[in-house]
């Protein structure tokens, strides 16, 4: 029988990997613990683009549904300005998640998520066919990901995190627009074939040794390759004209170095939220402190829940 029950699935934050994903190196990412919530409603509710794709492709493959849903997308904003930790993704996760869980089906064991994950990475890329999917992974399955994709093939495999490895997220108060910052590498990649592969080719090679160093519980290499990665996407940007590393992620880099640490955008930069890495907790700390006394704004999250899960939820 169709009932109606909601579901939630988790943002995310990219740990290494953007731009790099898109050549098929690993990506390492993480769930978060600020998640998107669905409920179903008698009346309808205006949805993002992907959040429809999605929903028409959950009924379609899984059946009627009790209703309309209803988003609530609050924790993965702040003044109502986007953080970047991939709310739209976060939302066609749980939407496809509350259908399924609509038809009776369990939502936590791996084959539910693996089919939930499938529908919001179709419904997603019909919208946004430039991403990789990585954030929709992140939101469905949880935890630490090591995440690539060669074509249609997608491999996302769970990560341990490093044990002394302590990570920070900022938020730099200026919003950006991921498809910009993706367009303007492309056209590098027209323009410039040789400078493109030589700017890639360098990410893909850090993103390959942050996620050896991740996966073996290599803390100061992890935070040495992290930094690396940062002034990397920095020199592609200025290849593509994109200011991938603007002046609000050029100063927590900046910030994170005062305390042995790195830092670097998290996801396409250009804005939104920078994420740092240090080898002790007191140093994440004091970082946080110094942001906070330059106009940088800590973003107190948990690292690692767990994906898509279903609520009790209704509107009704």
């Amino acid at each position: 029988p169709v009932t109606a029950v909601g579901a939630s699935a988790p943002g995310k934050a990219l740990l290494c990997g953007e731009y790099a994903v898109l050549v098929g190196a690993p990506d390492v990412v993480a769930a978060v613990d600020r998640r998107v919530s669905v409920e179903w409603s008698d009346a309808p509710h205006e949805l993002p683009p992907e959040v429809e794709a999605t929903l028409t492709l959950a009924r379609t493959q899984w059946g009627t549904t009790p209703g309309h849903i209803r988003l609530d997308v609050s924790e993965l904003h702040r003044g109502g300005t986007k953080l970047g930790l991939g709310s739209s993704a976060a939302a066609a996760v749980a939407a496809a998640g509350a259908v399924f869980a609509a038809q009776g089906h369990e939502l936590r064991d791996a084959a539910s998520r693996s089919a939930v994950f499938d529908c919001a990475f179709r419904g997603h890329a019909a919208v946004a066919p430039e991403g990789s999917g990585v954030d929709v992974a992140a939101s469905a399955f949880g935890g630490f990901l090591r995440y690539a994709r060669e074509g249609d093939a997608v491999e996302a495999r769970a990560l341990g995190a490093p044990p002394d490895l302590s990570i920070a997220l900022v938020w730099t108060g200026h919003a950006a627009r991921t498809s910009d910052l993706v367009a303007k590498v492309h056209e590098l990649r027209q323009r410039s074939p040789r400078v493109y592969a030589e700017r890639m080719g360098r990410l893909a090679e850090l993103s390959t040794a942050f996620a050896a160093a991740f996966e073996e519980g290599d803390a100061p290499e992890s935070v040495r390759a992290a930094g690396a990665y940062g002034e990397a996407m920095g020199a592609l940007g200025e290849s593509a004209g994109a200011p991938i590393v603007e002046s609000r992620l050029a100063l927590a880099s900046e910030l994170a170095a005062r305390f042995s640490g790195s830092a670097k955008p998290c996801g396409a930069g250009g804005g939104d939220v920078a994420i740092a890495f240090f080898g002790e907790p007191v140093a994440a700390q004091s970082f946080e402190l110094a942001c906070s006394g330059e106009g940088l704004h800590p973003i107190d999250v948990a690292w690692g829940p767990e994906g898509v899960r279903a609520s009790d939820g209704s509107a009704r």
